[in-house]
């Protein structure tokens, strides 16, 4: 159960912040509230548009997702999923984050939207110059953003988020993290995202989920505000107390 968290009174009524027992609570949890929130999106407007992301807590939920939808063949019809950032490597290797839709996804009213790897162009410009005009003038219903323990969200690192960038999708050619070709959503991409839910487990996370809270700007996390509603969700061991 979620717990209300009376210490943070004064933490920014911009951002949510809800606390799980651990890892596997948070994870069904959020696949529980994600497929209410689709459902609904997907009765009122008939579209939906989910960005997904990597990490271990992204691609648990996300094989979720995949397990439910294919339960349902002939559900989901207008529901199309994004990623906020992908791997530029081949298209079965198993470092893509998009992998668990791509190689397990049998339902086919779902459109799935994937990074072009590098067997389908040549470059890394060129995957992120398909995955722009794809997208058009399209935003996300909910992007949901796993959280580095240095702070990043989607492929934008610490002192090279490119914070001021307008564009909805960017080539990473140094990620500090490998593989280090990467394509990623920008900041002003992710903030025009109706929802946005930032998930965190684990006391690795602890220190970048204080500096949210914090409002600290040395991180590219801190700089997440959704239109509407943005929600920081974490279990006990990444939130950092005293």
């Amino acid at each position: 159960m979620a717990e209300e968290l009376d210490e943070f009174d004064d933490f920014d009524d911009d951002l949510d912040l809800t606390l799980y027992a651990d890892s596997d609570e948070l994870l069904a949890e959020v696949f529980t509230q994600l497929t209410e929130i689709i459902e609904i999106g997907l009765r009122i407007n008939g579209v939906f548009h989910l960005a997904l992301t990597g990490g271990t807590l992204g691609t648990d939920l996300t094989s979720a997702l995949v397990k439910n939808w294919n339960s349902h063949p002939g559900a989901f019809f207008g529901l199309h999923i994004w990623w906020s950032d992908e791997r530029f490597v081949e298209s079965g290797s198993l470092e893509r984050n998009c992998a668990p839709v791509i190689q397990s996804l049998t339902n086919s009213e779902i459109q799935v939207h994937a990074v072009k790897s590098r067997d389908e162009v040549a470059t890394i410009d060129d995957a992120v110059a398909a995955y722009a005009r794809e997208l058009d003038e399209t935003f996300m219903d909910l992007t949901i953003l796993g959280l580095g323990p240095d702070g990043h969200v989607a492929s934008l690192f610490p002192d090279a988020a490119q914070i001021d960038n307008l564009e909805k999708v960017i080539a990473i050619k140094d990620s500090p993290k490998p593989p280090a070709l990467r394509a990623s959503f920008t900041l002003s991409m992710i903030n025009e995202s109706t929802l946005v839910w930032i998930i965190a487990a684990g006391a690795s996370k602890a220190d970048a989920v204080t500096k949210i809270i914090e409002g600290d700007l040395s991180i590219p996390a801190s700089y997440i505000r959704a239109v509407d509603h943005t929600r920081l969700i974490v279990d006990t061991d990444a939130l950092f107390t005293e």
